[in-house]
């Protein structure tokens, strides 16, 4: 038995040090940043649907303000246990084109404001995105994060360019 005590003891640092190390690892996760994969065709040619690894950041969502052509991740307002990885067209106040290139309604002539505490986002890939144009605008309180970097492959920053567009 006295043999075994300081096995016990030792054992149990080293369990007690590997949850707070798998806790640590969760919270950074859920509150910093975290490398997801992108799934779907929805983000091409920004981002590839064959394996393409991006750097989420729940963090720059909260300390810098979201900018048009931002990528961000939000809940699905059709699934929500599902994430969607979509641009940030327009932000509260902004008057958007719902359908600008008349791929779904056959005109382009559909106006939508934005409303407070929303945003329309859209995949670049308008031809195979479920977005905004969908399911409207998005509450902020469902935008999870910035995407900010793509890790693999060619890591490096995205490309968050976007041109003002007159109505007229």
């Amino acid at each position: 038995m006295s043999r075994l005590l300081p096995r016990l003891k030792t054992g149990s640092r080293y369990a007690l040090g590997t949850f707070q190390l798998l806790v640590a690892v969760h919270l950074f996760n859920q509150h910093v940043a975290e490398i997801r994969p992108c799934a779907g065709a929805s983000m091409y040619p920004t981002l590839s649907d064959r394996g393409t690894l991006v750097l989420h950041s729940p963090l720059a969502l909260r300390l810098t303000p979201l900018e048009r052509g931002n990528l961000v991740t939000a809940i699905s307002p059709f699934d929500p246990t599902h994430q969607v990885l979509k641009r940030v067209i327009g932000l509260p106040g902004d008057t958007i084109c719902v359908d600008p290139t008349g791929e779904r309604s056959g005109t382009k002539s559909e106006w939508c404001t934005v409303p407070k505490g929303h945003v329309w986002i859209a995949g670049d890939n308008t031809s195979n995105s479920t977005d905004s144009r969908d399911y409207g605008p998005v509450p902020l309180a469902m935008v999870r994060g910035k995407v900010i970097a793509r890790v693999w492959p060619d890591p490096g920053p995205l490309n968050t360019t976007m041109h003002r567009v007159q109505r007229g």
